[in-house]
C-alpha cells in the first residue's frame, strides 16, 4: 500500500492509497473527453493531541481505523509519499497507533560508485 501526506480542505492529512483511477467526462459543445485522476484513499485520524504538544509537534500518532473513512480524492492534492509505521504501546495512551515518518533518511543519502585503494596506494581500475 501507498501511504501519503495529502492536501485536503486546506489541512494536511494522511492515508492510505486502496487505488487509482481515471474518471473521463464529455465536456464543452464538442463533447470532447477530459481526463482526471483520482485515488481511493483510507484517511487515518487526526493526530492524538497529548502525544503531539508533548512531543512539540513532533509525534503525529493516529489511529488506523480500517475502511470506515474512505475518501476519493485528486492526484493533485497528495503531497508526498510517506512512511506510517506502528506506534511501540506506551502507558497511559490508546493502543494501535501508527506514527508518520515524512523523512525516511534516505534523502541524505548520496548513492556513489565506491573506489578501494589497494595496497600500493592506487585505486581498484586506475591503469598503471
Amino acid at each position: 500500500m501507498t501511504r501519503l501526506q495529502m492536501l485536503l480542505n486546506r489541512q494536511i492529512e494522511y492515508g492510505e492509497v486502496q487505488f487509482y483511477f481515471l474518471q473521463f467526462t464529455a465536456s464543452g459543445p464538442d463533447d470532447s473527453e477530459t481526463t482526471t485522476a483520482h485515488a481511493l484513499v483510507l484517511v487515518y485520524l487526526h493526530p492524538v493531541q497529548g502525544l503531539l504538544v508533548k512531543s512539540s509537534n513532533i509525534l503525529w500518532a493516529c489511529q488506523y481505523i480500517g475502511v470506515d473513512d474512505l475518501q476519493v480524492v485528486p492526484l493533485s492534492s497528495i503531497v508526498a509519499c510517506v512512511s506510517i509505521q506502528p506506534l511501540p504501546p506506551l502507558p497511559d495512551n490508546p493502543l494501535g497507533l501508527w506514527f508518520i515518518l515524512e523523512k525516511s533518511g534516505l534523502e541524505d543519502v548520496q548513492l556513489a560508485g565506491f573506489r578501494e585503494l589497494l595496497g600500493d596506494g592506487t585505486e581498484a581500475g586506475d591503469e598503471v
